[in-house]
Protein backbone atom coordinates (compact mmCIF):
# COMPACT_ATOMS: atom_id res chain seq x y z
CA UNK A 1 0.00 0.00 0.00
CA UNK A 2 3.22 2.18 0.43
CA UNK A 3 3.92 2.01 -2.72
CA UNK A 4 1.13 2.18 -4.30
CA UNK A 5 0.35 5.92 -2.27
CA UNK A 6 3.66 6.92 -3.55
CA UNK A 7 2.68 6.21 -7.15
CA UNK A 8 -0.40 7.86 -6.67
CA UNK A 9 0.58 10.95 -5.12
CA UNK A 10 3.79 11.58 -7.30
CA UNK A 11 1.54 12.28 -10.15
CA UNK A 12 -0.45 14.83 -8.29
CA UNK A 13 3.20 16.20 -6.56
CA UNK A 14 4.12 16.63 -10.37
CA UNK A 15 1.41 18.54 -11.51
CA UNK A 16 1.52 21.12 -8.68
CA UNK A 17 4.76 21.57 -8.64
CA UNK A 18 4.22 22.30 -12.35
CA UNK A 19 1.25 24.57 -11.42
CA UNK A 20 3.00 26.46 -8.81
CA UNK A 21 6.03 27.34 -11.67
CA UNK A 22 3.62 28.61 -13.83
CA UNK A 23 1.78 30.93 -11.79
CA UNK A 24 4.92 31.76 -10.32
CA UNK A 25 7.23 32.25 -13.52
CA UNK A 26 9.99 30.98 -11.90
CA UNK A 27 11.71 27.41 -11.56
CA UNK A 28 11.16 25.88 -8.14
CA UNK A 29 13.66 22.92 -6.83
CA UNK A 30 12.23 19.34 -7.12
CA UNK A 31 9.93 18.93 -4.37
CA UNK A 32 10.64 16.45 -1.53
CA UNK A 33 8.35 13.25 -0.31
CA UNK A 34 8.95 12.27 3.06
CA UNK A 35 8.56 8.45 3.26
CA UNK A 36 8.89 6.49 6.66
CA UNK A 37 9.15 3.20 4.64
CA UNK A 38 12.90 2.16 3.92
CA UNK A 39 11.36 -0.65 1.70
CA UNK A 40 9.92 1.36 -0.68
CA UNK A 41 12.41 3.54 -0.69
CA UNK A 42 14.67 0.81 -1.72
CA UNK A 43 12.77 -0.23 -4.33
CA UNK A 44 12.06 3.09 -5.97
CA UNK A 45 15.93 4.22 -5.85
CA UNK A 46 17.05 0.76 -6.69
CA UNK A 47 14.61 -1.52 -7.72
CA UNK A 48 14.51 -5.22 -7.05
CA UNK A 49 12.33 -6.99 -4.98
CA UNK A 50 9.70 -9.51 -5.84
CA UNK A 51 6.71 -7.75 -7.93
CA UNK A 52 4.11 -10.51 -8.52
CA UNK A 53 1.83 -8.23 -10.43
CA UNK A 54 2.59 -6.15 -13.25
CA UNK A 55 0.56 -2.95 -11.80
CA UNK A 56 3.05 -3.31 -9.16
CA UNK A 57 6.40 -3.00 -11.06
CA UNK A 58 4.18 -0.21 -13.12
CA UNK A 59 3.96 1.71 -10.23
CA UNK A 60 7.58 0.95 -9.25
CA UNK A 61 9.00 2.30 -12.35
CA UNK A 62 6.56 5.20 -12.75
CA UNK A 63 8.57 6.35 -9.55
CA UNK A 64 11.40 5.62 -10.35
CA UNK A 65 11.39 7.49 -13.28
CA UNK A 66 10.32 11.03 -11.70
CA UNK A 67 13.28 10.04 -9.41
CA UNK A 68 16.20 9.28 -11.84
CA UNK A 69 14.27 12.91 -13.97
CA UNK A 70 14.72 15.26 -10.79
CA UNK A 71 11.05 15.83 -10.87
CA UNK A 72 10.84 14.69 -7.40
CA UNK A 73 12.84 13.72 -4.03
CA UNK A 74 12.50 11.16 -1.90
CA UNK A 75 13.99 11.25 1.71
CA UNK A 76 13.90 9.06 4.54
CA UNK A 77 11.71 10.44 7.73
CA UNK A 78 11.36 8.25 11.14
CA UNK A 79 8.28 7.18 11.72
CA UNK A 80 8.01 8.99 15.02
CA UNK A 81 8.40 12.65 13.24
CA UNK A 82 6.00 11.55 10.44
CA UNK A 83 4.04 15.20 10.95
CA UNK A 84 1.34 13.75 8.17
CA UNK A 85 0.40 10.57 10.67
CA UNK A 86 -1.80 12.51 12.47
CA UNK A 87 -4.24 13.14 9.84
CA UNK A 88 -4.48 9.77 8.74
CA UNK A 89 -4.01 7.69 12.23
CA UNK A 90 -5.37 7.81 15.81
CA UNK A 91 -2.89 9.51 17.82
CA UNK A 92 -2.25 9.27 21.97
CA UNK A 93 -0.45 10.77 24.34
CA UNK A 94 2.95 11.73 23.79
CA UNK A 95 2.67 11.40 19.85
CA UNK A 96 -0.81 13.57 20.14
CA UNK A 97 1.17 16.31 21.43
CA UNK A 98 3.61 16.94 19.33
CA UNK A 99 1.36 16.80 16.32
CA UNK A 100 -0.50 19.47 17.64
CA UNK A 101 2.47 21.72 18.50
CA UNK A 102 3.50 21.21 15.22
CA UNK A 103 -0.04 22.18 13.75
CA UNK A 104 -0.26 24.96 15.96
CA UNK A 105 3.11 26.21 15.72
CA UNK A 106 3.46 26.89 19.76
CA UNK A 107 3.82 24.60 22.45
CA UNK A 108 1.32 22.96 24.41
CA UNK A 109 3.28 22.60 27.87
Amino acid sequence: SELITLSDNIQFIELFAEFIAFITNTDIQSPMIFEDCTAVITLVTEGGGVMRTKHLRVRMELCKQALREGKVKIQYVNTKQMIADGLTKALEGEDFIVFAEHLLGTSLA
